[in-house]
């Protein structure tokens, strides 16, 4: 073996530990940046703040949690109602009342002008008789002429009075005896009717029903509630059902308007005890009412709520809930996207 050969050898076995040591950094630096980026693109797994506990969905929430998503409590309390009774209820249009009123009006005024000509030509009359009766310095012709006038005025002024009273009994017969005298005095009631600021609403009763409410809860088309109450018994029967109508009074609101159709809650039952769930603790999902009640400092669980009896600003529950209970009247909402985002799956993309 030449002298330049054996050079050449020993100097690559003296390099090979070398070059081994800087492929093996190599590969462990790749390695680990491979690791690295497996690590960037794999999802951050966060603990998760729902679960479910006794069947019921629980939501934990830390104190700064709660505060940054602004909730609010509030402690149920006792409250005492009548059983509710669910009936129809229909927007009564107005302008029948319109007519009503402007044929009031003109009966009114032509009874007014006949009574001013019977007050006149009585006396006209008087005044002859007089001087007939004492003097004869008017004639018996003249006398007779103005007894005729008196008897005509009088006979204008008591078809006036049978035209007004027959308007009357017309606004009675459609509309009850407390319509009708609001028509007859021209009362702002009217003018607020006719103005579309109140509605007239036709609620219909079983007929074992004898008497209504004082007040009723009318259900919206948007879930909501508005208040209404009784004015009178009303003398029409709603065609869609057999039973006992009554007349109620109710502001106006957006969604009310003539001939829309509506159910109405009536609390005319037995007393009951329990409490009232605030409508803005109400969170609908799936057709049906939830809230959340606090089971601990951190705790929410989502409970059904029964929304058939209705109450104003809520609901009345007589089962599930219990006074004193506290739930979220605040923030609801907010708790509903954190209890359906973290149960959410995370996608990771590839």
């Amino acid at each position: 073996m030449s002298k330049h050969l054996k050079w050449a050898l020993g100097a690559i076995l003296t390099s090979l530990p070398v070059i081994l040591l800087i492929w093996a950094v190599i590969g462990h630096r790749t390695e680990a940046r491979s690791q690295e980026k497996d690590k960037e693109d794999q999802p951050i797994q966060t603990p998760s703040r729902v679960s479910v506990q006794n069947g019921e969905t629980l939501v934990t929430l830390d104190a700064a949690t709660q505060a940054r998503m602004g909730l609010t409590l509030a402690t149920l309390q006792a409250f005492s109602t009548r059983e509710q009774l669910r009936s129809l209820a229909l927007i009564l249009p107005a302008e029948d009342l319109v007519s009503l009123r402007d044929a009031y009006v003109v009966a009114h005024v032509r009874l007014e002008k006949a009574r001013i000509n019977v007050d006149v030509s009585r006396k006209e009359y008087e005044r002859l008789n007089y001087l007939y009766q004492n003097d004869q310095n008017t004639s018996l012709k003249a006398l007779e002429a103005a007894q005729a006038a008196l008897y005509s005025n009088q006979a204008d002024a008591d078809s006036g009075e049978r035209e007004l009273a027959l308007q009357e009994s017309l606004a009675q017969q459609r509309w009850g005896k407390v319509v009708a005298g609001w028509l007859a005095n021209g009362l702002p009631n009217l003018q607020r009717l006719l103005d579309q600021r109140d509605f007239l609403v036709q609620v219909t009763l079983p007929p074992e029903e004898g008497s209504a409410a004082q007040a009723a809860s009318l259900q919206m088309p948007n879930e909501g509630l508005v208040r209404a109450t009784l004015v009178s018994s009303f003398p029409r029967l709603d065609p869609r059902i057999q039973g006992i109508s009554f007349l109620y009074l109710t502001k106006s609101h957006p969604g009310l308007a003539p001939g829309t159709n509506l159910v109405a809650h009536l609390s005319v039952g037995q007393v009951m005890k329990g409490v009232v769930v605030p409508e803005a603790a109400v969170v609908w999902w799936q057709g049906k009412a939830w809230v959340y009640q606090q089971t601990s400092p951190e705790g929410f669980v989502r409970r059904e709520v029964r929304t058939d009896t209705p109450v104003e600003n809520g609901w009345f529950v007589s089962t599930g809930f219990s006074v004193g209970d506290k739930i979220v009247v605040g923030g609801a909402q907010m708790l509903f996207s954190e209890e359906f985002r973290s149960q959410a799956p995370t996608a990771v993309e590839k």
